[in-house]
């Protein structure tokens, strides 16, 4: 019977996560099984050997970056030109999405919530009414009747209020969210 050691352990649960994804990378670019298969390998024996310097949290777009380099290389030393698989659409039965792809709108989809959640915050610190109507309409998704009725507006009040809010979060945020 065979023991693991901890990091023998993370690498094997690393390895099973992400080698199909490192595969399909490189079949994409290289269209060569062998060659994909060895790329993968190569790029997880790297990663053991250096182990102890993996950050977990990171190493899935590490992984993205490190084959799409070294399929780059492979490329270059094989003549073929780069540029020509970059954008290019997989065939079917390849790669659905890429996971360069996923991982950006990934990253997008997190700064967004999170300059929301920041937004609502200061909101919430410049006007607590404001911030209960945004949330129960935006968040919640209630009608405007059912937000007058709970807070006990008149339409008016309500859309007084409504528009006040939005004028602020503009008028803050909205060089930022253009940015974004």
């Amino acid at each position: 019977m065979q023991y693991k050691t901890t990091k023998e352990k993370e690498f094997d649960e690393l390895y099973q996560t992400y080698r199909n994804d490192v595969y399909k990378i490189s079949l994409y670019y290289t269209k060569d099984e062998h060659i994909a298969e060895d790329m993968t390998q190569n790029i997880f024996f790297q990663i053991y050997s250096h182990f102890e310097n993996v950050r977990m949290d990171t190493v899935r777009p590490y992984l993205v970056r490190i084959t799409r380099n070294i399929c780059f290389n492979w490329l270059r030393e094989h003549k073929k030109d780069p540029s020509e698989y970059i954008d290019n659409v997989p065939e079917e039965g390849m790669l659905k999405s890429s996971l360069e792809e996923e991982y950006i709108k990934e990253e997008q989809e997190n700064e967004e919530h999170s300059f929301i959640a920041r937004i609502m915050e200061e909101l919430r610190e410049e006007n607590e009414s404001w911030y209960h109507i945004l949330h129960l309409i935006y968040c919640l998704e209630k009608s405007h009747e059912d937000v007058c009725d709970e807070l006990d507006l008149t339409r008016d009040v309500l859309y007084s209020k409504l528009y006040r809010a939005k004028r602020w979060i503009r008028k803050k945020y909205e060089k930022e969210y253009m940015e974004l």
